[in-house]
């Protein structure tokens, strides 16, 4: 059987149909720089495999290599929109409207693989099921994954994300109302069958946003501000009577009647006391400080543990892994600094942030594939002289 990943094919085809450009961002020095940083925290990780020869592991190293290729693709995305005179809202807003169609297509899909067995029956034969999956989508009744490479939380992350996406998108006028509504409801009901981690971050994910957008922006009070406040307010009453008639009270019951509990119904679902449970730093100061090679979040090697900053941790030790983060953050304010998606953009990093507590969702995912794709268009387009020069004196507005 030959196993076809679309991502890896895509970004092949699209970097091969632009050599130009590829070549001309390998000569720009911020790339340049951020790929020698990178490839720091690589070799430190290398190293520290023939002075800790216990286990071998490669998984952090393929990240990295991850990681170079996605801002890599941002960057010449970005060359190509300049070319064409896009600033960098213009080119954010057409990626953005592209990948929320792709997300409401696949939200699409997986109801539809609810409602027709046999549809998802062949969905399901064309895609891929990793052999260290836990979950078999054929098998597990409200578990599915749309057209989607793999599912569980990462692609609830990622569609939860997207319901804060469309937020902004609605408000800057670049989806109108019926869009906005109609994206919002197919995208969230399908988060009843991905997994309860996008259940949370879009809750807590567009109530932050609205609050820091209200906070940043100069226009407090609006038509299209008080529509949203309305229309969200009525989706959340909304929600729990329709789809107790929609949907069977077991899915409910696994899928969202918990958060109606409040810190009670976290509490008891488990996943909390669980993750409270993988932490376990170690008394030798070694391990703490130069990790132990390893991407596993289990200074002992005998487990491997979910925790995004465990890994981290076990991979570079504290105060390397901690580096690593603030690097992060660093590249990522680059374009907080230059776009007007400012509320939408410090509300992702700040999820991101947060969910690489459960896993290492800033390496791996969906989500970090759109993170570092942006990054790589926020570094094109914050050190370009062509687009920045003529704007040093222009002050953007935040919202």
């Amino acid at each position: 059987m030959m196993v076809l990943h679309g991502g890896v094919l895509s970004i092949i085809l699209f970097l091969g149909a632009h050599p130009i450009l590829t070549a001309r961002a390998f000569l720009q020095l911020p790339l340049v720089l951020t790929f020698i940083c990178l490839c720091l925290f690589f070799l430190y990780n290398l190293t520290v495999f023939v002075f800790y020869t216990e286990a071998f592991n490669t998984s952090f190293l393929t990240y990295m290599i991850q990681i170079c290729i996605y801002i890599l693709l941002g960057y010449v995305l970005a060359l190509s929109f300049m070319q064409n005179s896009l600033d960098i809202d213009q080119a954010l807003t057409i990626c953005f409207k592209l990948i929320v169609f792709i997300v409401f297509v696949n939200s699409s899909i997986i109801i539809l693989e609810y409602h027709f067995p046999a549809f998802r029956n062949a969905v399901e034969s064309m895609l891929y099921l990793s052999e260290d999956s836990n979950i078999d989508y054929l098998t597990r009744e409200f578990r599915l994954r749309g057209i989607a490479s793999g599912g569980a939380a990462n692609l609830s992350l990622f569609h939860g994300t997207i319901l804060v996406l469309l937020q902004a998108l609605y408000l800057k006028k670049k989806i109108g109302f019926i869009s906005f509504v109609v994206a919002s409801v197919t995208i969230f009901t399908s988060l009843l069958f991905i997994g309860r981690t996008g259940i949370l971050v879009a809750i807590a994910g567009i109530a932050l946003f609205h609050i820091i957008n209200l906070l940043m922006s100069r226009d407090k009070l609006s038509v299209r501000r008080l529509i949203i406040y309305v229309t969200v307010s009525a989706i959340v009453v909304l929600v729990p009577p329709v789809f107790a008639m929609l949907f069977p009270e077991n899915l409910l019951a696994y899928s969202i009647s918990f958060f109606y509990q409040g810190i009670d119904g976290i509490r008891q679902e488990g996943t909390t006391d669980a993750l409270v449970r993988m932490i376990n730093i170690p008394s030798e100061w070694p391990k703490l400080l130069f990790g132990v090679g390893a991407h596993w979040g289990d200074f002992d090697l005998r487990r491997s543990v979910d925790i995004g900053y465990m890994r981290m941790f076990t991979a570079l030790g504290i105060p390397l892994a901690v580096m690593f983060y603030l690097f992060v953050a660093y590249l990522a304010k680059h374009l907080f600094t230059i776009t007007n998606y400012k509320s939408f953009w410090m509300v992702f990093m700040l999820i991101m942030f947060i969910a690489e507590y459960k896993e290492p969702f800033i390496f791996k995912g969906y989500s970090a594939r759109l993170m570092w794709l942006i990054i790589g268009m926020g570094l094109c387009y914050r050190f370009s002289e062509s687009y920045w020069k003529p704007r040093q004196q222009e002050a953007l507005p935040a919202s």
